[in-house]
């Protein structure tokens, strides 16, 4: 803060102090209509969102699927944004990096921004950070609280209708637990087996899916998954179509 700067913040504070008003009882009567109002606002929402009694717990269901409190909806889309890249990424940035790095940026801004200016009109900098902070945790803890996540019954991908081996395929990927080890989209897991989002674009045929589906380490040497030696014709030409469809006609 320079000399000039000093000046003017010195006779800005005496020109508020002398028109100003006393802390008792104006600023006490000010804090007073906030807290009842933001009380009242309190107890309406309790009275207009009940808070309902659930089914009780099952611990054997495969259908449900855990998501965190409201709170933590921001680190839990974010997780979501980084999901499928590695089997690291997502866990490193959204739950150690960002949050840190903008934590350590709350923690620094007050040195970094160390004008005497405090009228929000002369500040557009730090307001638009601070209202671009504030919306992009709005953002990401409502599409946290609103977007489905995958369970038993959630699709992987879009298939019409009229492709009704692709339809049973993808349950029965599913219904197997394929998710456990490979990824589709945004759904599954990003390991230990390989990415199926676009395994139709490599143009293998249905007749290597159904080989691969019943002898893996056959097609591809050092392959951990276990052989599927259980399903149907029907059912393997059904997981082959769906396979084979991946990246290209199902996306």
């Amino acid at each position: 803060m320079n000399r000039a700067q000093k000046e003017a913040y010195k006779r800005d504070y005496a020109a508020a102090k002398a028109d100003g008003k006393p802390f008792f009882p104006y600023a006490i009567y000010k804090d007073l209509l906030v807290a009842t109002f933001a009380m009242a606002i309190i107890i309406a929402l309790a009275i207009w969102a009940k808070v309902e009694v659930g089914p009780e717990i099952d611990p054997t269901t495969e259908d449900y699927v855990p998501r965190p409190e409201w709170y933590f909806f921001f680190l839990f889309e974010l997780l979501k944004v980084f999901k499928n890249q590695d089997a690291f990424r997502p866990l490193i940035m959204a739950t150690f990096i960002i949050p840190n790095v903008l934590l350590g940026l709350l923690i620094l801004w007050p040195f970094l921004d160390r004008g005497p200016e405090r009228r929000i009109h002369k500040r557009p900098f730090s307001i638009m950070v601070g209202v671009a902070t504030i919306a992009f945790l709005g953002f990401m803890t409502y599409k946290g609280a609103t977007t489905q996540e995958g369970g038993a019954d959630a699709p992987v991908v879009t298939i019409p209708e009229s492709d009704a081996a692709a339809i049973a395929g993808e349950q029965l990927f599913r219904e197997n637990n394929c998710l456990a080890c490979h990824a589709v989209g945004s759904a599954g897991a990003p390991g230990p087996g390989p990415n199926l989002t676009n395994e139709g674009s490599k143009a293998r045929g249905k007749e290597w899916q159904i080989g691969h589906l019943k002898a893996p380490s056959d097609f591809t040497p050092g392959s951990g998954m276990p052989p599927y030696t259980g399903f149907s014709d029907e059912q393997y030409d059904q997981l082959a179509t769906f396979l084979e469809g991946l990246g290209t006609k199902y996306k």
